[in-house]
């Protein structure tokens, strides 16, 4: 059917023969045919190449995982329905026990391969490069796979980037006699030249949206994926001090632009209230057209996954969001709580009031008393509303008292589907493109009220928030102060209004951490980790300072007991994760290891 072509990701192995050989990754199998690699029958035809890269797709588009998907991702230390959880590393969320990684518990790790420091995937990407040409099919189908490849291979080499700096660059299939296996690291500003390189390659061959096969990915994603890079490494390499950040910045804009002049627009959900909200809880994103990319799941195939079903329960981590994040959202006069006339200071922490004359999504990201709440109790850990359940209470807690609405679907039939839960996930939407394209802009000084217009107010304009005006951009003192107390820098007015909007809009889609790291913002976690005002009235059994802990002035401070100095404490080390013991040991070339980490 042609409307699933141009932005889904439907992983069908069963119906790809990918029989022959298995392996087991992050809670979902992954299929390759090992066994036929070395058969001249193999890489004979378009069909290889396809059934090849068919078993690449589920390694990187992973939406929600697939089965029960309670697996811990490495190192960040958290579910793997990353999209949604990667956030509990960040200031925005707090889980039930604090995390190793914001906490700067983290510890080096020891074997070889683990910690994020693996490179197994690009070999599999490297085999398809090194006999994709033995197949006999013309130079443009055989490209059309290749740009598929080499799109996995650009993401996968970003996201070694981010965890480590610089990394070995990997062009052919390793073995154990490789010369390569004792190679140094190939220095950051190479690697990222050479995945931006591939990248281009990648968007010239994929097809246009709208042309590819059925669950393909086409040239757009990989145009998103270019923006996301380019504006990380553009900021990174501006607040780290490195050169030519600049550059990326620019690779950030132009790909922005050709996504903006190809149709896709912030979508509403006619009649809905609640549009933010119920964006995130679909079964379907086919004909959305905010979606560039998503993977979709397969009830009849028993392809899916039990994300509804623990995320209703607040099962993984125990997750709720922050006073920093509530704090941020806007009034319904464009203004911040700081200085807005329809905000009074004594509702703030008050979840039942403090609500009111704020940005809609507010309301629709954090659960208000008796909203988003479940319509059956066959799900354990209903007692999550329409209270939430915080310290002191039996069940699943919601530590702060903001337990978070974001990604509700309110459906026991889906819940009680357990792994086969058939929830859709976005994984690239326009709504990113956009405030991709205003910070870049906006650091390259060039974010001019049409500008800003096109992105800003555009994604604004779903929830009816008031316009920002460039040349009238509001005040904020106490946000500006925690820039000066905590990165040692403010921010002009207005990039500061870019940040806040993109705190707001991607809340829970796992963005927060690699923003405070290319901002060099790290220290925001060092934040007081504070939750709602707790009335006493509203949970009378319970003991303050016994089952709950306060801080001076009311608010629940769920790591007073439990974190040295009552916090997280973030170090500049944290900016980079450590390669680990064992494999400084095997490849001394490795060395240094990154700044502050141990190296035996």
């Amino acid at each position: 059917m042609k409307q699933l072509r141009h932005n889904y990701i439907l992983i069908v192995l069963s119906l790809s023969g990918l029989f022959l050989g298995s392996c087991k990754k992050d809670g979902f199998t992954t299929r390759l045919p090992l066994d036929r690699l070395g058969d001249n029958n193999f890489w004979a035809t378009e069909n290889d190449l396809r059934l090849y890269n068919n078993a690449i797709y589920p390694i990187y588009i992973t939406g929600f995982g697939t089965g029960f998907a309670d697996g811990t991702l490495q190192p960040w230390g958290v579910n793997a329905s990353k999209i949604v959880y990667g956030d509990v590393i960040s200031d925005n969320m707090a889980s039930v026990n604090f995390m190793a990684v914001p906490a700067n518990t983290y510890n080096v790790p020891t074997a070889s391969g683990s910690g994020g420091w693996n490179f197994s995937d690009i070999r599999r990407l490297n085999i398809f490069i090194n006999n994709y040409q033995k197949v006999n099919a013309s130079d443009a189908v055989k490209n059309l796979y290749l740009g598929e490849v080499y799109f996995f291979k650009a993401w996968d080499y970003f996201e070694k980037v981010k965890l480590f700096g610089d990394v070995p660059w990997l062009n052919t299939e390793l073995n154990v006699t490789s010369s390569e296996l004792m190679a140094p690291r190939t220095p950051r500003a190479q690697v990222m030249d050479s995945v931006i390189d591939i990248l281009d390659k990648a968007i010239e061959w994929l097809p246009n949206k709208g042309s590819e096969q059925a669950g393909r990915i086409n040239k757009n994603v990989a145009l998103h994926l270019k923006a996301r890079i380019g504006l990380h490494e553009g900021t990174f390499r501006k607040y780290h001090n490195l050169p030519n950040g600049e550059k990326f910045l620019r690779y950030a804009t132009d790909a922005c632009e050709k996504i903006m002049a190809a149709g896709y627009t912030i979508y509403k959900y006619a009649g809905a209230t609640d549009t933010y909200n119920k964006f995130f809880g679909q079964y379907s994103y086919s004909g959305n057209t905010e979606v560039i990319l998503w993977r979709e799941y397969s009830e009849t195939l028993q392809m899916g996954s039990a994300f509804s079903r623990y995320y209703t329960q607040n099962l993984r981590h125990q997750i709720s969001l922050t006073r920093s994040l509530i704090d941020e959202y806007l009034c319904t006069d464009g203004l911040p709580i700081s200085t807005s006339p329809l905000f009074n200071s004594a509702d703030r922490g008050l979840i039942t009031k403090e609500f009111t004359n704020r940005d809609p999504r507010l309301a629709q990201t954090v659960a208000q008393y008796g909203a988003y709440q479940n319509s059956s109790t066959a799900v354990q850990g209903s007692n999550n509303a329409p209270k939430p359940n915080i310290p002191g209470l039996s069940g699943n807690k919601a530590v702060t008292g903001y337990r978070m609405a974001k990604w509700f679907l309110n459906d026991p039939a889906d819940w009680n589907r357990i792994t086969n839960g058939m929830q859709a996930t976005p994984v690239f939407r326009y709504a990113e493109t956009l405030l991709i394209y205003a910070e870049a802009k906006a650091e390259l000084g060039e974010a001019s009220q049409t500008v800003i217009d096109r992105t800003i107010n555009t994604i604004r304009g779903r929830v009816g928030m008031p316009a920002l005006q460039v040349t009238n951009v509001p005040n904020d003192p106490e946000l500006d102060a925690a820039y000066s107390q905590y990165c040692g820098y403010t921010p002009s007015a207005l990039l500061r209004e870019i940040r806040r909007e993109r705190r707001i809009e991607m809340v829970a889609e796992d963005t927060r951490w690699d923003d405070l790291v290319r901002w060099k913002a790290g220290r925001f976690l060092n934040i007081p980790v504070l939750g709602m005002k707790f009335v006493q009235s509203e949970y009378p059994t319970l003991r303050i300072g016994t089952d709950i802990y306060l801080n001076e002035n009311g608010y629940i401070e769920p790591y007073q007991k439990t974190l040295p100095g009552r916090n997280r404490a973030f170090n500049d080390r944290q900016y980079l994760f450590p390669i680990p013991l064992e494999d400084l040991l095997l490849n001394p070339n490795l060395k240094p290891q990154n700044p502050g980490w141990p190296d035996k």
